[in-house]
C-alpha cells in the first residue's frame, strides 16, 4: 500500500507502470482501449441521481413515520448551525472512507494484495483517490466500484427509514450522489463483460484489454 500526495514524480511513475502493463498485455496478444468518463456528464448525472433518490427516500420516510417526522433539525442530526457543520465534517470524512472501501474491496483479488493499492490526494482537484495497480476482471472491478455507494449510500437510507433516523437518510442520499461517477463507470461495464480492466492512472475512466483479433465480448 502506498499513501501519497500526487505530484509530477508520482504521475510519471503511474504512467510508466501503465505503459509497462500495456506492453506486457501486448505480448499476451491483448491490445488496450480506453473507456473515458465525462466529468461534466458525471456532475449532471449526480444532480439527477440526487433528485431521484431524494424524491424516493424522503416520501418513503414520511409514509413510514408520518409527516411530523420530517423536521429540518433532524435532517442534519443536530439543530441549528451545529448540525449543519457536523454533517459537513462527517461528509468530508466519508469521502476518504469512500476511497478506502474501493481499495479494501480491490485488494482481495490482487496478486500483491495491499501492495497493489495506492491511496493519495490530488492537490489540483482537491480530492482523495484510490488507484488499483493490477488489472481486474469485470466482476472484481464491479464490486470494488459499487461497494462505497452501497455501504455509504443505500445502506444508511435503508437503516434510516427502518429506524426513523432522518439524519441517516440524508447521509445516504449524499452517499449515493458521491458515487455518481462510480455508477457511470459501472454502467459502461456491460459492454466489456469478458475483458480485463485497469484503473487508468491519469484519465477519468479505465483501460480495458481485448484480443488483437478484435471484439471485447
Amino acid at each position: 500500500m502506498r499513501i501519497e500526495v500526487e505530484n509530477d514524480k508520482i504521475r510519471a511513475r503511474k504512467k510508466q507502470e501503465y505503459e509497462d502493463l500495456v506492453a506486457q498485455k501486448d505480448k499476451e496478444g491483448l491490445e488496450v482501449r480506453l473507456e473515458k468518463i465525462s466529468i461534466l456528464a458525471a456532475n449532471i448525472i449526480a444532480i439527477a441521481i440526487m433528485a431521484v433518490v431524494a424524491l424516493i427516500s424522503y416520501p418513503l420516510f414520511v409514509a413510514v413515520h408520518g409527516s411530523d417526522s420530517l423536521n429540518i433539525d433532524r435532517v442534519f442530526g443536530f439543530s441549528g448551525p451545529t448540525g449543519f457543520f457536523f454533517f459537513l465534517a462527517l461528509y468530508a470524512a466519508s469521502i476518504f472512507i469512500h476511497e478506502f472501501i474501493h481499495g479494501f474491496c480491490w485488494h482481495f483479488p490482487c496478486e500483491k494484495k495491499w501492495g497493489s493499492i495506492d491511496f493519495g490526494f490530488n492537490p489540483k482537484n482537491i480530492t482523495p483517490y484510490c488507484h488499483c495497480c493490477e488489472a481486474l476482471n469485470v466482476s472484481q472491478y464491479f464490486w470494488g466500484s459499487i461497494a462505497p455507494t452501497l455501504i455509504l449510500g443505500v445502506l444508511p437510507i435503508i437503516i434510516g427509514i427502518a429506524s426513523g433516523i432522518l439524519f441517516l437518510v440524508t447521509f445516504g442520499v449524499i452517499g449515493v450522489v458521491g458515487g455518481a461517477g462510480d455508477l457511470m463507470v459501472i454502467w459502461t461495464l456491460r459492454k466489456h463483460r469478458n475483458c480485463l480492466l485497469f484503473d487508468h492512472p491519469y484519465e477519468v475512466g479505465y483501460a480495458y484489454f481485448v484480443p488483437k483479433t478484435g471484439g471485447d465480448e
